[in-house]
């Protein structure tokens, strides 16, 4: 069950940072709510093609791990302020101009969270 409103979760989205990259597609987040635990990624959806999590990459402060090792006896720490790269790696479904984003991980402190989003190439 989520706890969090999805308007409060949108925000740490950075709006703009969906983009193209020779790996596949990228989105930037920054965490402005507070330390959390991730243990565990489902799948980024992406438009009407959905990547599961050994096909997503997490990059954060020169590190990267497949979202795959996340779990509950490996959590990635998503400090206060700490910005990440989500990589979906083989991707090749994003549109010219809008699209729709869904994410649905697994958060030690409030469980199974999706949160929809959408942004501009």
């Amino acid at each position: 069950m989520n706890i969090l409103p999805s308007f409060i979760l949108k925000r740490i989205y950075k709006k703009g940072s969906l983009r193209r990259t020779k790996d596949g597609v990228a989105f930037d987040l920054k965490n402005i709510l507070g330390p959390g635990i991730v243990t565990g990624i489902n799948y980024i959806k992406i438009n009407d093609e959905t990547y599961t999590s050994s096909m997503i990459k997490i990059m954060s402060s020169g590190d990267a791990v497949h979202a795959a090792q996340i779990s509950a006896d490996n959590p990635m720490i998503f400090r206060l302020n700490e910005e990440i790269t989500c990589l979906i790696e083989g991707c090749l479904k994003l549109s010219d101009g809008l699209n729709n984003i869904i994410v649905e991980l697994i958060s030690k402190d409030v469980g199974k969270v999706s949160v929809a989003l959408s942004d501009m190439v």
